[in-house]
């Protein structure tokens, strides 16, 4: 989905190249429940509930304005298989999840991975999206500590088309890191 295709205002959003890459890393082929922490505008719920109108996603935002951004981009796009709610992660949630994207931990990583942990089926991915070098570190070794599976971790920089002067150059995006895992079997 294009970025254009939002309702947008001052709420950081994904981008939507790094997007794409993110609900691909997700595997929601066979998901019935995805987890969204820190929605932001809405895009990566939003683009996963129309990808896959049988997914369940629920959203979680802690931000006022971001709350009622995504839930307009989400009357927007008429989905039906989205639940938005306003909190801070964690926040006690019924069932588990077969995917879980975090767009933001609020500054408690630790505490956000051992939460979703435990919301986590096993086998089921976990996609988080850091422009912070330290914060991916984290993550990474959390991710290392709790050991997790096919752990991958990918920077992506995309560069959009934009007119300068009388010509066009390619304006850089900031990179971002996204960090992918599975929940063992074992856990």
């Amino acid at each position: 989905m294009k970025d254009s295709a939002f309702i947008r205002a001052k709420v950081p959003m994904t981008k939507e190249e790094v997007r794409a890459i993110s609900i691909d890393k997700l595997d929601l082929h066979k998901a019935k429940r995805m987890l969204d922490v820190g929605s932001g505008t809405g895009s990566v719920t939003i683009q996963a509930a129309v990808s896959f109108p049988n997914l369940e996603v629920v959203a979680i935002e802690q931000n006022e304005d971001a709350v009622a951004l995504t839930q307009e981009n989400i009357d927007y796009f008429g989905c039906q298989n989205i639940t938005l709610i306003k909190g801070k992660a964690p926040v006690e949630l019924e069932g588990q999840f077969d995917a879980i994207f975090v767009g933001g931990t609020g500054g408690n990583m630790a505490e956000i991975f051992e939460w979703c942990e435990h919301l986590l089926v096993p086998g089921g991915r976990f996609v988080l999206n850091f422009i912070l070098l330290e914060n991916a570190m984290e993550a990474i070794q959390l991710a290392e500590e709790m050991e997790w599976q096919d752990l991958d971790v990918v920077s992506i920089q995309a560069s959009r088309w934009s007119a300068l002067g009388k010509g066009h150059y390619f304006k850089q995006q900031n990179p971002t890191i996204i960090v992918s895992a599975v929940k063992p079997e074992r856990k």
